[in-house]
């Protein structure tokens, strides 16, 4: 609608839709989003990901779609990845695979959320990333 002041409603109507929506959701989260990205599986052509479930709870996922296996196919000779500290409510740390285009731009090749930062957590989400994208970088930059 081009912004906020565009769109009829109060500062309480959009607290109140949100509110709605959070209570819709309710603690289907985890539900939902893997059903989002198996509806992603079966409607795109190269999509991929895969997830780890323990005592009932989402542990990890992992994806990567087409565009971002175009991006490691072309630019994918050198990896970056740093994971983010637990800034969300879940205390998940997400994990973005990127890389650089020619023109210097930043390219993503995909993504994941881990529980932790243990050493088995990191070879689960990099072996994913090698089993979407078929081949290894020849280099790696993390911090």
């Amino acid at each position: 609608m081009g912004g906020v002041h565009n769109v009829c409603g109060t500062v309480t109507d959009f607290k109140n839709f949100s509110q709605s929506i959070r209570i819709f959701i309710g603690d289907r989260d985890s539900q939902m989003i893997l059903e989002r990205l198996r509806e992603r599986l079966e409607s795109l052509p190269n999509f991929f990901f895969d997830f780890v479930v323990q005592n009932g709870k989402l542990r990890s996922v992992f994806w990567a779609d087409e565009i971002s296996k175009l991006n490691y196919k072309a630019f994918g000779d050198v990896l970056a990845f740093d994971a983010t500290y637990q800034t969300n409510k879940y205390d998940m740390v997400f994990v973005p695979f990127t890389g650089v285009d020619n023109n210097k731009n930043c390219v993503t090749f995909g993504a994941g959320l881990i529980f932790d930062e243990t050493t088995e957590s990191f070879i689960w989400l990099l072996e994913c990333f090698i089993t979407a994208h078929k081949k290894q970088p020849v280099l790696v930059l993390t911090d």
